[in-house]
């Protein structure tokens, strides 16, 4: 290793690195990719009331059509350890997508 990862892992200073510097090294990256794994990216689109009221009956159902569908994907998305942080942002999710779905449908009986 050299550059910033050579420095970065250098622990006793002296410009080189020892095998279990290197070994360390290489443990600290790995775990951080395999952290990169399990993390989970998503792009979520929001909208407010006002884009709502601008949205005429067909928009409205197509977008609850829609909301649905993503909140079906994330059911099939749902972390293994509920007590776990990842847990409780995939349970926020739900809840927020829960609520969309839920104006939605409100102003659909309207």
């Amino acid at each position: 290793m050299s550059g910033l990862f050579g420095s970065l892992f250098d622990f006793n200073g002296d410009g080189e690195l020892s095998t279990g510097e290197k070994a360390f090294g290489f443990a600290a990256i790995m775990s951080a990719l395999s952290a990169l794994e399990d993390a989970e990216v998503s792009v979520s689109c929001s909208f407010d009331d006002e884009d709502l009221d601008d949205m005429d009956r067909d928009e409205l159902e197509a977008k609850l059509e829609e909301l649905r569908d993503e909140r079906d994907e994330l059911d099939d998305q749902a972390p293994d350890d509920p007590c776990s942080d990842a847990y409780d942002e995939w349970e926020e999710r739900c809840e927020d997508l829960d609520e969309k779905i839920e104006e939605i449908e409100e102003l659909l009986d309207d």
